[in-house]
């Protein structure tokens, strides 16, 4: 439903947490960072989203799979939703809910083809806020238990 080849400008050259987050669009305002928790065996997923208002998601997965998707806000009271197709045919829908739209900060869920949970975080100051959650710059909290991403 969503498979559809990642165009070159979105491929991640480098890990997401480089400090040029977003070198192909020179305005970080318009690229947040998106870290994932998926399922319970300790997979994640790293990535961007763009735009304003809706615009495209890429990233890959910790254990390679590359996913694309998009995402759009739904209504006044910072709803939305992201649908993501993985190239190892993972599909999720996410809906979330924004904590600062200015900021894409954003946190939120949903369930993969395979069954697998999904929780979501974004947002420009991301890895503060998961520093303060954690303790751990390099570590998602997620339900089962922290995450490390190295």
């Amino acid at each position: 439903m969503f498979r559809r080849a990642l165009p070159a400008a979105l491929v991640l050259a480098q890990p997401v947490f480089a400090q040029d987050l977003c070198p192909m669009t020179g305005d970080s305002g318009n690229c947040v960072r998106i870290l994932a928790c998926v399922g319970d065996q300790g997979r994640w997923f790293q990535g961007r989203a763009f735009g304003r208002g809706q615009g495209a998601v890429a990233g890959v997965m910790s254990d390679g799979a590359t996913c694309v998707g998009t995402w759009t806000s739904r209504n006044w009271m910072g709803a939305g939703q992201a649908d993501v197709a993985c190239d190892d045919g993972m599909e999720v829908t996410v809906l979330y809910t924004y904590q600062d739209e200015y900021t894409g900060t954003a946190r939120g869920g949903g369930q993969a083809n395979s069954g697998e949970w999904v929780q979501v975080w974004s947002g420009l100051n991301l890895l503060d806020y998961l520093h303060a959650q954690t303790g751990q710059v390099l570590t998602l909290p997620c339900d089962f238990g922290n995450i490390p991403m190295s």
